[in-house]
């Protein structure tokens, strides 16, 4: 079938599910060939690789950092240029352009062909005119089976997921560009999702936690895009909570409005939710650290639990081997319950005239 070829080394494979989402998406899957979704079990990958390239109109070729095309690689860049069809080299993120003196031999007429570049603010834009000048497609083909749609829904849904958790760990980590940069691709790919699936509240809940985790990235640097994402969330976050939802898509969405209001310093409202959110869901690990940091806020805002944050501390360690995230912060958490209890341990006595620097509970 017609279309186009999307034609990507392992290390950009994230970028690939991102570029196939738009694609198939503008498109339709028929017309949009990757190895990862369109390759049965059991099949030459090598024959459906020669005859899907052989019907294709345009062949997307992504370019990562210090790129080294495999044999295979080659192979499809150099059927495609013999053909003469449209040849896209799409340079990802900050990668240089193209050396003809660094390219294998076959493939050196790469190096003079105009590229597209990932980081340009046009990029989508610029690749789907460029391959609508080319790409054809019939009405009978426009229809999207639902058996390709779920499996696009489930991929799409595995990857935000990946990146969500990828940006998070920037963030902790202190690395607030890369970690924007991985939501901004994030954002489409939920964006993808949605148009496959509206309504979908799993989906919007995703929605959700990114809105918080773009708020983190622009707390310090742009108060007012911090509050716009901080609102957005809250706002998503409160209609999904009035829907019946099924159990734990109902566990993460109370999370997601604790997580809001955690980030506006309404510790009490973050400890509610939060706290539903367990109650829904006890062996919700994200839920269980969530609601310690609201304990933590609260305790720094002047009211001290600390019976409720030994509990709280007990459940995320019971909950948190082999979830990533949780299981890595357990250490941080125990340090800072352990400096509240040292803090406790030194209050003054109130029988010596001296009042206690927090209200303990």
């Amino acid at each position: 079938m017609p279309g186009v070829f999307l034609s990507y080394r392992r290390p950009e494979t994230d970028y690939a599910v991102l570029l196939y989402a738009w694609l198939a998406e503008r498109f339709g899957p028929p017309h949009v060939f990757w190895d990862r979704e369109d390759i049965d079990p059991g099949k030459d990958f090598r024959r459906v690789l020669s005859e899907r390239l052989s019907d294709s109109e345009a062949l997307v070729a992504l370019i990562g950092p210090a790129w080294t095309p495999s044999p295979w690689i080659q192979k499809e860049i150099r059927a495609a240029l013999r053909r003469k069809i449209l040849v896209l080299p799409v340079l990802v993120g900050e990668t240089p352009n193209l050396q003809s003196n660094a390219l294998p031999k076959s493939i050196r007429p790469l190096a003079v062909l105009q590229t597209l570049e990932t980081r340009d603010l046009r990029f989508r834009d610029l690749l789907v005119t460029a391959l609508e000048r080319v790409v054809t497609r019939s009405s009978a083909e426009d229809s999207i089976d639902s058996v390709r749609v779920q499996r696009l829904t489930n991929l799409l849904r595995s990857q935000s997921d990946h990146r969500q958790s990828e940006a998070l760990e920037l963030i902790i980590d202190g690395k607030i560009d890369p970690a924007s940069d991985v939501l901004n691709e994030t954002f489409e790919l939920l964006k993808t999702l949605l148009e496959f699936n509206p309504g979908d509240p799993d989906i919007e809940v995703r929605l959700g936690f990114l809105y918080k985790d773009l708020a983190q990235v622009f707390r310090a640097a742009d108060p007012v895009r911090f509050q716009r994402h901080v609102q957005s969330g809250i706002q998503l976050f409160e209609g999904l909570v009035r829907r019946k939802l099924p159990g734990y898509v109902a566990a993460s969405a109370w999370n997601g409005l604790g997580n809001m209001h955690l980030l506006t310093g309404d510790y009490q409202q973050a400890i509610e939710y939060c706290s539903r959110a367990t109650r829904l869901s006890p062996t919700y690990a994200h839920a269980w650290a969530d609601l310690f940091h609201a304990y933590v806020g609260h305790a720094e805002a002047g009211t001290v639990d600390l019976a409720a944050m030994r509990r709280t501390l007990a459940r995320l360690k019971a909950t948190a081997k082999g979830v990533a995230l949780p299981e890595r912060r357990v250490p941080d958490f125990e340090a800072t319950l352990d400096d509240w209890e040292k803090r406790y341990r030194r209050r003054p006595s109130p029988d010596k005239g001296a009042l206690p620097r927090h209200q303990l509970r």
